[in-house]
């Protein structure tokens, strides 16, 4: 149960792209309808799309960064407005230290994206700019959101932006990029959407009313979404749950979850569509996929997969594990092989999402702070080596690496700049990505030895297919003549980079704050899940119910014995005490 707090910040947060966006085209409508006038120019369009993510960044750092207390574990900042309270539908938000991580990480990264790809993008802007703010809208707003209902809308609401962004401004095949990823994700949202309402009856039957809020307010009786006792079902041997429907276990509703998010992270073998994606999009389309909305499929597993479904979290989580290895092993085959160099990159990002799975999965407090952690660092070094990487794709217009070499003489700055993001991205110490991989082994290993062994050496292969194609680029003799008259970053693109590399050294070197605000909610994650499958009813023998029969059968015959003895035993005493004279009583006057 939460209480409510006075305090919107959230929603500003959350609606201010939105509501940019909305008075753009709003004021577009009334200008052409009324005075007939083209309204504003179109790169102001952009210009105010930035200063709107300026000001987001801005209120997320005041208001909720620096207005969250650490030391308290439950949500913060809750907003609650009813919509359909009958039905369970409300407007709910809050944050813990968890979305408050990747919140930041979001208002912080959209703006650079902006300006990392000003020259890049110089067609239809007044639509860019105003998908970019739906889009990031629709992420913060599944971060922060507090209702199951809600939370699929936001996630829809990213989907369609991002649709749009990649078929609109992408490269040749990008309108093929973008339909595969809207097909598959619809259909993974519609999975997730069918396991909701099957876990919203469950929640009608228990509680009386119907509750899509996660967590119960202070003044609904019914339980939230979360508290739902979903059956761990009859094949599990457990007291209660043996006339339950199949649809209605943990395992089948944990599987809908888990192919919903695992398309969103992506997890082999449902991630076809994210390198076409990645390669076909714009740069600021690449940067915003990679860095943050692949993060919106572990966080919904972390928030609602785990504390609703902790029996089939723990039983099956050796399996998600397994394909975590086999998604780092493949990613790091395939880096080594690779020639498109953004392309390369997207093989290099799936190789971290699974380690954040892998990370996970091993359902340990400090592997676990670790993921969320590497969820951080993968968001910020992927974001500037896509931004480094589409620098040079303006200057040469070529992905090709054989077509750089050398780079480091014309272009030292860069190199430089590149070669920090790869040390944070590799995980050396001093880098925000030493941080979260070093935990995440910390905590795995005492669990699984070998896996982390396994997960270290393809990790290692990672690292290698992505320093050998830096040094490449970066360094060797300069064999072709296009690249020697290659001009250095300009003061624009050196502030875009350094504005990414600050924080990845500065994580890297002073981790606490970040780790202060993440290790309250996953020990709450994990306690209760603990305290859940600890609660289970004890599991009872798994027979075959002609084997009842039978148990039945024996046990009235027991007892019939036993009666029969008991009436043989005391006709015996009987007659044993008529055989016996009576002793004669003294009778006294």
């Amino acid at each position: 149960m939460v209480t409510p707090v006075d305090s919107n910040i959230v929603s500003w947060v959350v609606f201010l792209p939105m509501f940019t966006a909305l008075s753009l085209l709003g004021a577009r409508v009334i200008a052409s309808s009324i005075f007939n006038l083209d309204g504003l120019p179109s790169w102001s369009w952009r210009a105010i799309a930035l200063l709107s993510s300026t000001i987001t960044f801005v209120l997320a750092f005041v208001g909720l960064w620096q207005g969250f207390d650490p030391e308290i574990t439950d949500y913060q900042m809750m907003e609650r407005i009813g919509w359909m309270p009958s039905l369970g539908l409300n407007y709910f938000v809050g944050v813990d230290g968890i979305s408050l991580v990747l919140v930041m990480l979001t208002t912080f990264v959209f703006p650079i994206a902006i300006v990392g790809s000003w020259k890049e993008v110089d067609q239809w802007l007044r639509s860019y700019s105003v998908f970019l703010l739906l889009l990031e809208t629709g992420i913060i707003g599944a971060l922060v959101s507090l209702n199951a209902i809600q939370l699929y809308f936001f996630w829809e609401l990213t989907l369609i932006s991002s649709f749009f962004i990649l078929g609109r401004w992408g490269e040749a095949d990008g309108l093929r990029a973008a339909v595969k990823s809207l097909v598959l994700g619809a259909a993974g949202f519609f999975l997730m959407l069918a396991a909701t309402l099957v876990v919203y009856r469950l929640n009608l039957e228990q509680g009386g009313a119907g509750n899509f809020d996660l967590v119960r307010w202070i003044d609904v009786a019914s339980p939230g979404f979360l508290d739902t006792r979903v059956p761990i079902g009859a094949a599990a041997g457990v007291t209660g749950d043996a006339g339950i429907d199949w649809w209605q276990t943990q395992s089948w509703l944990f599987f809908a979850f888990v192919l919903a998010f695992a398309v969103k992270i992506p997890l082999v073998p449902f991630h076809g569509w994210y390198n076409d994606a990645q390669c076909q999009g714009p740069t600021s389309g690449s940067v915003i996929v990679s860095a943050l909305v692949l993060k919106l499929g572990i966080f919904a597993f972390l928030r609602i997969a785990l504390p609703l479904f902790p029996h089939a979290a723990m039983e099956y989580a050796p399996w998600l594990c397994g394909l975590a290895l086999a998604g780092i092993a493949i990613s790091g085959v395939f880096a080594l092989a690779q020639r498109d160099v953004k392309r390369l990159l997207g093989y290099i990002s799936l190789a971290h999402m699974s380690f954040i799975v892998l990370g996970i999965c091993s359902l340990e407090h400090h592997a676990v702070v670790g993921a969320v952690v590497h969820m951080l660092s993968h968001g910020l070094c992927i974001s500037v080596l896509f931004i480094l990487i589409g620098f040079l794709v303006e200057r040469r217009s070529t992905r090709e690496l054989s077509q750089f070499g050398g780079l480091a003489r014309p272009m030292p700055i860069c190199a430089a700049l590149f070669a920090i993001a790869i040390l944070g991205q590799v995980g050396v110490p001093g880098t925000s990505g030493f941080v979260g991989s070093f935990l995440v082994f910390l905590g795995s290993f005492p669990i699984g030895g070998f896996t982390t062994l396994l997960a270290l050496a393809g990790m290692a292969l990672v690292a290698c297919g992505l320093m050998g194609a830096a040094g490449r680029m970066m360094l060797g003799p300069i064999e072709q003549p296009e690249n020697r008259g290659l001009i250095d970053l300009n003061l624009r693109e050196r502030l875009v980079a350094l504005s990414l590399i600050v924080p990845i050294l500065w994580v890297g070197l002073y981790p606490n704050p970040i780790l202060r605000r993440i290790e309250p909610p996953v020990s709450l994650l994990l306690n209760g899940m603990a305290r859940a499958v600890a609660d289970a009813p004890a599991p009872v023998p798994d027979v075959k119910p002609v084997d009842r029969v039978v148990e039945k059968i024996d046990e009235k015959i027991d007892e019939k014995i036993n009666q029969d003895v008991f009436q043989e035993k005391v006709q015996d005493i009987l007659e044993e005490m008529d055989k016996e004279p009576v002793p004669a009583m003294e009778v006294r006057p």
